[in-house]
C-alpha cells in the first residue's frame, strides 16, 4: 500500500476527512479540517466518475488548532466514537452545521436553532455491547468503525461508571452460559434502583442453560435479567430479584425488560422542558409513540392525555401506573399502519409524537390536514425529521422553535426537538 502526504478539504457526516487528489477522493478517519497528514491508502473503490479510496491516519503533519487529545484509550478504534480528537467547541459546532446542512437540503424555512444541549461524558445510562466468546476467552465491546472486530471495552468515557463495571463482571462470568465459539448482544439500562440487563441471542435456552443464567444473574447482582432470541422477539424473564421502575411527573410505573429510555437523564430533562414549555391549563394532550408516556405525564394539570404506542409491554405498564386517572387514556396502536386521522387529531390542543429512527411519516401526513394549533415533534434522526418536517409545513404549520439535543455523545447521532404551530 502506498503512502501519501494530503491535505484535508473538508469533513463528512461521519466525521471522516475528506482530501481530494486529483480525480480521487480520500477519507480519512481521525483527520480535521485543513490538517496536512500523512496516510497510508487502502484499496480503490471504483465508482461512474471517479476513485473513491480510504486512507489510515499514521501521522499529523500540520494540525489544526480545533485537535484535542482523545480522553478515552481506545479511541479511535472503538467504532462507538467518532469525534474524540475535535475540541468541545468544534465538535458541537460541526454536529449543529450537520443538522443546518440536512434542513437546508430539504428546503425548509427554519428558524434561529437554539443553542445544543450537550450531556457530559459518562451519563449515558443505556448501552448495547457485543460479546465473543473465542480461544482468548471473553470480549465484550463495541465494533470497529466500519468492522465487525470488537473492541475490548475495559473503560468507557461515554457511558455510567456502573454500566463497565457491569461488562467487567460479563466479562469474568459470561462463560457460565456463554460456550465458546458463540456470540451475542447485550442491552444494559441503569436505573436509580439497579440495572436492567438483556441478552440477545446466544445458545437456545434449553433447562440447562435457563439454569445456568439464573447462575450467572446471581453472580452479576443485576435487579433484571432477561433473554430474547433476536430484536423483535418476545422478551423471556430469567432472573428478577428486585423491582425496577421510573418516574415522569408525579407517575411513577414499572419499567419493563428491556423497555425504551431517553439515553441520559439530562437529555430526559430538556426534552421534557420543551415540550411542556407549551402547557396551559385544562389541554388535551395527544402523545403519540408515547413509550412509558415520559412527555404526557410530565404536563402539571391537563384535561386529558391520550397515549399510543405499539410497545406492549410498556402500554400495559403505562395503562396499570394510570387506571386510576380519569384523565389518561391509553392505547396499542400501530401508528405506522394506523395513525390517527386528521379528524381525530383535531380533537386535541396539542400533539407530541416522538417515533423510532425511521420518523412518523404516515401520521405528520394526517397532522398536515389537521386543525391542531400546536405539535412537538421529537427525532432521534435529523433526515427523518427534515422529511416529517417538510409535510407539516407543506400542510400549513410553521417551525417556532428548533433545539438540538446530544445525548450521542461524540457520535455523528444528534437528537431533534421542533415546535410546529398553525395559526
Amino acid at each position: 500500500m502506498a503512502t501519501l502526504d494530503i491535505t484535508i478539504d473538508d469533513l463528512g457526516a461521519q466525521g471522516d476527512g475528506i482530501a481530494h487528489v486529483n480525480n480521487t477522493t480520500v477519507f480519512v478517519a481521525g483527520a480535521l479540517k485543513g490538517e496536512r497528514v500523512r496516510v497510508e491508502m487502502d484499496d480503490a473503490t471504483p465508482t461512474n466518475k471517479s476513485v473513491v479510496k480510504r486512507g489510515s491516519l499514521l501521522e499529523v503533519l500540520v494540525p489544526n488548532s480545533q485537535r484535542a487529545t482523545p480522553p478515552c484509550p481506545h479511541f479511535p478504534q472503538c467504532g462507538g466514537c467518532r469525534f474524540q480528537h475535535m475540541n468541545d467547541s468544534a465538535y458541537s459546532e460541526f454536529k449543529v452545521d450537520q443538522l443546518r446542512f440536512i434542513l437546508a437540503q430539504a428546503k425548509l424555512d427554519v428558524p434561529p436553532i437554539m443553542p445544543a444541549i450537550v450531556t457530559a461524558n459518562q451519563t449515558r445510562r443505556r448501552a448495547r455491547v457485543t460479546v465473543e466468546h473465542d480461544k482468548d476467552g471473553i470480549h465484550i465491546g463495541f465494533n470497529e468503525w466500519r468492522s465487525h472486530t470488537i473492541v475490548d471495552v475495559k473503560s468507557c468515557e461515554v457511558i455510567k461508571p456502573e454500566l463497565v463495571d457491569e461488562i467487567n463482571k460479563l466479562r469474568k462470568f459470561l462463560p457460565i452460559w456463554l460456550p465458546k465459539k458463540s456470540t451475542c448482544d447485550i442491552q444494559l439500562t441503569s436505573l436509580p434502583e439497579g440495572i436492567d440487563l438483556v441478552l440477545i441471542g446466544g445458545p437456545r435456552l434449553e433447562m440447562n442453560e435457563r439454569q445456568n443464567l439464573g447462575y450467572l444473574a446471581e453472580h452479576l447482582g443485576v435487579a433484571h435479567m432477561s433473554w430474547r432470541k433476536w430484536d423483535r422477539s418476545p422478551i423471556e424473564p430469567i432472573a428478577h430479584r428486585s423491582p425496577l421502575s421510573v418516574k415522569f411527573g408525579h407517575t411513577r410505573l414499572a419499567f419493563p425488560p428491556g423497555s425504551f429510555l431517553q439515553a441520559t437523564q439530562t437529555g430526559e430533562e430538556a426534552l421534557i422542558n420543551f415540550a411542556c414549555q407549551t402547557e396551559k391549563p385544562g389541554m388535551k394532550i395527544l402523545d403519540l409513540f408515547c413509550g412509558l408516556g415520559t412527555f404526557g405525564l410530565s404536563f402539571e394539570s391537563p384535561k386529558l392525555v391520550h397515549f399510543c404506542d405499539l410497545d406492549g409491554p410498556a402500554i400495559t405498564s403505562l395503562e396499570a401506573a394510570t387506571k386510576s386517572n380519569a384523565r389518561h387514556e391509553v392505547r396499542l396502536r400501530n401508528l405506522n399502519v394506523d395513525p390517527f386521522s386528521s379528524e381525530e387529531c383535531d380533537d386535541y390542543d396539542l400533539v407530541i409524537f416522538d417515533p423510532p429512527r425511521g420518523g412518523a411519516k404516515a401520521q405528520a401526513q394526517q397532522l398536515a390536514k389537521s386543525e391542531v394549533r400546536q405539535i412537538v415533534a421529537i427525532s432521534c434522526d435529523p433526515v427523518s425529521f427534515a422529511r416529517d418536517a417538510h409535510i407539516l409545513m407543506d400542510g400549513g404549520y410553521s417551525l417556532e422553535k428548533l433545539l438540538p439535543i446530544d445525548q450521542f455523545l461524540w457520535s455523528p447521532h444528534l437528537e431533534v426537538a421542533g415546535l410546529f404551530t398553525r395559526d
